[in-house]
């Protein structure tokens, strides 16, 4: 057996992360990545999930003090994020946060080969890469700044961004918000695909239990800054075994 296999991407153990007023957003929080997975959270609104994500990258709310047990983020601690962040690529769920306001999309762009890819802009690339997710016309955009792309073009984007850059794990926070049937499956292929290779993971945050059950490999429910339920999905099949994972699992199965 190959014990590389059993080295965790991401491993994190008692995380407590705590607000000035003492409020505690996560509460014992623990959480592994596996290679070659795709680790879906989900929870209510003001669990924790996002929270986590921007912590990968060593972000969190201010005014707030961290502790853990174990920390390691591909190798490294907490206060060593610097180190691992360029081996992350972050699809937030405002994707407004990524784009800079007052600067055309192509400046942005060749910024992006330059500094994150480490290679000459190729025009040509992206817009074969974003015509495939459905962006007609976006490219000759490439002069405009971002405020003329709408909020679905703007997540597509950056989720051609996520694949160009390669990195060993991609953190995805909402990422197939206000995207049509079509390009939501191209882009859930795309993350399957991606989290199949060699050292590679997906982070997934969602609220869609429908698309968690069908890509996840692993879940993580969490309520309150805390680990409700952690569960490996089989055979596309997850059968919550939390009163907390009932509740969410009964309120998807009446929707459908």
């Amino acid at each position: 057996m190959d014990s590389t296999k059993s080295i965790p991407l991401v491993e994190i153990q008692g995380a407590n992360l705590v607000s000035e007023k003492g409020d505690k957003i996560w509460n014992s929080f623990s959480f592994r990545l596996e290679s070659q997975s795709i680790h879906a959270l989900i929870g209510q609104s003001g669990s924790g999930k996002s929270t986590f994500a921007y912590s990968l990258f060593g972000v969190i709310p201010q005014k707030c003090n961290l502790t853990y047990q174990i920390w390691n983020v591909l190798g490294n601690q907490f206060e060593e994020k610097r180190s691992a962040k360029h081996q992350m690529f972050l699809v937030p769920q405002n994707p407004n946060l990524a784009f800079h306001p007052y600067l055309s999309l192509e400046s942005q762009m060749k910024s992006f080969y330059r500094f994150s890819l480490g290679r000459k802009y190729d025009p040509k690339e992206l817009e074969n890469l974003w015509e495939s997710l459905g962006l007609l016309g976006v490219a000759q955009k490439s002069k405009e700044t971002p405020h003329s792309l709408s909020g679905g073009e703007k997540q597509r984007i950056l989720l051609s961004l996520a694949l160009l850059a390669d990195a060993q794990i991609l953190v995805l926070d909402e990422p197939t918000t206000g995207l049509d049937s079509e390009s939501e499956s191209w882009v859930l292929n795309r993350i399957y695909e991606f989290s199949k290779k060699k050292d590679k993971a997906v982070i997934f945050v969602s609220h869609d239990l429908r698309i968690v059950e069908s890509l996840a490999s692993h879940i993580t429910i969490m309520k309150e800054g805390h680990v409700e339920e952690f569960q490996t999905i089989k055979e596309r099949s997850w059968i919550p075994s939390s009163d907390y994972g009932k509740i969410l699992y009964e309120a998807y199965a009446f929707f459908q």
